[in-house]
């Protein structure tokens, strides 16, 4: 069985003292069963639905997936450098969010919609980029409605994270907050 997941920095599992994050820590998990499952992880810092979608039609097609899940949506709903305006607006975040299941349906039916987390509202990057846990929830519930028209299993991540303790830097899960995310999908996925 092969096991494809998509997405961004969370996904990658960016500031994880373990480096493993919670993809990481599923793949420690599959690699205990005796049946070989073979978990691969295409989480890429800062990408959005729009970066997915330039380039999940050719990952896709080289990893052949039993299962996939798609785990992007925070950078959509950010403000880069200072604008007003989300760097993927909400009509496009569901359009290229459909598009990304379309693709994946033509691989296999098993699609799992993974939610977003919370930060430290109102956090600002380096560069510029704010996130606000307001416009994180409104992608969310459009990633959940996506889920549910296409009847999809989709896991809520945004309730998981405490923003006071499971936060490396006001954006990224810590070792703590990984650890969190992982027993969710555990829980409510099973391979």
């Amino acid at each position: 069985m092969i096991i494809g997941i998509w997405g961004d920095s969370i996904a990658y599992g960016s500031c994880d003292g373990e480096a493993l994050g919670w993809v990481g820590r599923i793949r420690r998990v599959l690699s205990a069963h005796e049946d070989t499952k073979n978990l691969y992880n295409f989480g890429i810092c800062g990408d959005t639905t729009a970066d997915l979608l330039r380039r999940f039609s050719i990952e896709v097609e080289a990893l052949q997936p039993d299962e996939i899940v798609f785990a992007v949506g925070i950078n959509d709903s950010k403000y880069p450098n200072d604008s007003e305006v989300n760097l993927v607006s909400l009509p496009e975040y569901r359009k290229n969010m459909q598009t990304l299941i379309s693709q994946a349906q033509q691989y296999t039916s098993k699609i799992t919609l993974v939610g977003a987390t919370p930060v430290d509202d109102g956090w600002r990057s380096v560069r510029g980029s704010r996130f606000f846990n307001e416009e994180i929830l409104k992608y969310n519930v459009a990633m959940k409605e996506i889920a549910d028209t296409n009847n999809l299993l989709y896991i809520e991540m945004f309730d998981v994270i405490d923003t006071t303790a499971d936060l490396q830097e006001g954006l990224h899960p810590n070792t703590q907050g990984y650890q969190k995310m992982f027993e969710r999908f555990i829980s409510k996925k099973s391979f």
